[in-house]
């Protein structure tokens, strides 16, 4: 092959088509050799005219000239008005004829020895016998149950009717028509004794007139029982499915939800599945190997926080939110997690979080979730006051909610999951959901944390946990805090007032000692000073004993113990007695376990030895034997060192 073609035509001819062949060259620089490269007259007599500054009509008349004297490089076609040359980069264009004979799509539309067909009726028929029965469908009871209709009863004589119809119905309809049996069974031979064996039951069943009056009247029982829109729900209560959704929805709408998600859940198919309050074929969730369980739970504990489920499948999966099965993956995902041991689900509505075995735990050590359960315990028993002072409406329509720390809570970063706190932060979304990861954000500081909610279960409280540091840098017992909603469901903020600086002795728990103490401690937040544990008022609580937490749950226990510490001693050495003010009594309760003021009113009226004098209670301790070699003990509380 050689790169340079011989072109023909007188001297002015030649120069003109080689011109002509080296740009066109350079036009397919990229193309394959064998490449089709095409060119319009018309661009070429532009080109050219504009070079020398000729008219481009008797350019085009010289190039036409001179390229139809070398049609052995430049093929000419006609488009229209269009005149187009085509050549390749090693000369003439030659179309490329692929030879695919021995291919298999070949072969096997065109076999070499086909198989003779002596008839093509046996091959394909565009025809088929006529049913002369139609078999009865047997729909279970437990799916009649379901939707909404009356199982068939033994002697009921409207059900076994209805039964009896749907058996005999269809045969009345086939089997008026003869004639066209023998028409479809001419072209397939083969098929005229099945359908002549298929007919001998229809003329054995009764005739047509009898089965017809027979169904009439069924046909009209059937009928009213179809066009029946009510149905009633187990409550008793009847709906009329022939009103709008959004009518059903604003009057029964929990109720209709409740029944739904029931049916779902007893469906024994599992046809349809859910998560929270999202339901898709189960059909359609995909699964995830063991591999995928695996990358995600490495993913899980590399960042040591729970992850939610778009992030999880944005760096796991590269799934983003534009392709159109993002949704069903999604679902997929946080389904197919919920069924898995090794994972637990701790996230809201609005904001799936997932945690995994082996993570680092959220909060403080120092309380075992067991026994914070269990202390916890009087807001199931009904003593939560926490709504005196702001209402549950306040509280969701203002998005905040303000809270004067005790000394337990500011200790242990712990907040009871009482109505008020309830009420602003978010709920579970599945109904085992065991506890939700909330992220606390302080914009004073710029500075945030992981907290845990513990829902409730049973006649075990709930609470939030995760504070303790914060709260230690920056507050005090009697501190006035305020936790507010943010536009994400699982984020919140705290805030407090700041104050010029003040310096106090405040009530501190010593974990080398184990028993509390006194310290001068510096603080910037505004307090409540009732509420303020210092040495000036309770200085008397440096003899609280820092008993175990299995302890302090016994509330009845641990008022007597506070009782005998803050309160004034008012009796004799061998008939001791005590007298203490409710709020005295509140904030020493309180420096060992929560406990609401409903509730601790609640354990001085159970106890006979308590006795209510108006503004203060007196606790008079049962007798013990007083041993009188044994030295005076000292009484004298009220000093301050």
């Amino acid at each position: 092959m050689s790169d340079q073609p011989t072109f023909s035509g007188n001297a002015e001819q030649k120069a003109l088509a080689e011109k002509v062949f080296e740009i066109m060259k350079a036009q397919g620089s990229f193309f394959a050799v064998d490449a089709p490269i095409r060119q319009t007259l018309g661009n070429l007599a532009d080109y050219f005219a504009g070079q020398r500054k000729a008219d481009p009509a008797k350019v085009a008349q010289e190039l036409e000239a001179a390229l139809n004297k070398n049609d052995a490089v430049f093929t000419r076609e006609e488009r229209g008005d269009d005149v187009v040359y085509i050549m390749s980069r090693m000369g003439a264009y030659r179309p490329r004829r692929d030879e695919n004979t021995h291919m298999f799509k070949q072969r096997l539309y065109e076999p070499d020895n086909p198989l003779p067909v002596d008839d093509i009726s046996v091959v394909v028929t565009t025809t088929r016998p006529a049913l002369t029965t139609v078999e009865p469908v047997y729909i279970s009871d437990y799916w009649q149950q379901q939707a909404g209709l009356t199982p068939i009863v033994p002697g009921d004589e409207l059900a076994e009717s209805v039964a009896e119809e749907a058996t005999f119905a269809p045969v009345v309809e086939e089997a008026a028509p003869a004639e066209p049996a023998e028409v479809a069974a001419e072209p397939v031979v083969a098929a005229t004794k099945p359908v002549e064996a298929a007919a001998k039951p229809v003329e054995a069943a009764e005739p047509a007139e009898a089965v017809e009056e027979a169904a009439t009247p069924v046909a009209e029982k059937s009928s009213s029982m179809l066009h029946n829109t009510m149905i009633t729900l187990p409550n008793g209560v009847q709906i009329d499915l022939r009103r709008s959704t959004a009518d059903l929805m604003a009057q029964y709408g929990p109720t209709l939800i409740t029944q739904f998600r029931s049916a779902l859940e007893n469906d024994p198919l599992r046809r349809i599945v859910m998560f929270g309050n999202d339901a898709y074929p189960e059909a359609a969730v995909e699964n995830f190997g063991k591999n995928d369980l695996r990358r995600i739970r490495d993913y899980l504990v590399e960042t040591g926080e729970p992850m939610a489920d778009a992030q999880i499948i944005a760096d796991i999966f590269y799934h983003n939110p534009r392709q159109s099965d993002y949704e069903t993956f999604r679902f997929a995902l946080d389904y197919r997690l919920s069924r898995e041991k090794d994972f637990e689900f701790v996230g809201v509505d609005g904001a799936r979080l997932w945690s995994t075995k082996g993570m680092p735990a959220i909060g403080t050590k120092r309380v075992k979730a067991s026994e914070m359960g269990q202390i916890t315990g009087y807001l199931e028993e009904g003593f939560d006051d926490s709504l005196a002072e702001q209402s549950v409406d306040a509280i969701r329509k203002s998005g905040t909610l303000s809270h004067i720390l005790t000394f337990f809570e500011w200790e242990y970063g712990i907040l009871p999951y009482t109505k008020a706190l309830a009420a602003l932060l978010p709920n579970a979304l599945l109904a085992d959901q065991r506890s939700a990861v909330l992220r606390i954000e302080s914009p004073q500081h710029y500075t945030s944390a992981l907290a845990e909610l513990r829902f409730p279960t049973g006649n075990r409280g709930g609470w939030l946990q995760g504070m303790e540091n914060f709260f230690h840098e920056h507050l005090v017992p009697g501190a006035l805090i305020t936790l507010s909603r943010t536009a994400e469901p699982h984020i919140l903020t705290l805030t407090y007032e700041e104050q010029p600086e003040q310096q106090d002795r405040l009530l501190v728990l010593d974990e080398k000692k184990n028993k509390f103490a006194f310290a001068n401690v510096s603080y910037y937040a505004a307090v409540d000073e009732d509420m303020l544990v210092n040495q000036q008022q309770f200085g008397r609580l440096r003899n609280l004993k820092s008993l175990p937490m299995n302890e302090r749950r016994k509330g009845d226990v641990m008022i007597e113990h506070v009782f005998e510490t803050v309160g004034n001693p008012v009796g004799t050495r061998s008939e001791p007695r005590y007298r203490a003010t409710v709020d005295q009594l509140y904030v020493g309760l309180n420096a060992l376990r929560p406990a609401s003021r409903e509730y601790l009113v609640h354990l001085l009226k159970e106890n006979d030895e308590f006795v209510d004098d108006g503004d203060t209670w007196t606790y008079t301790p049962p007798p013990v034997e007083v041993n009188d070699e044994e030295e005076d003990d000292d009484l004298d509380y009220d000093d301050d060192d």
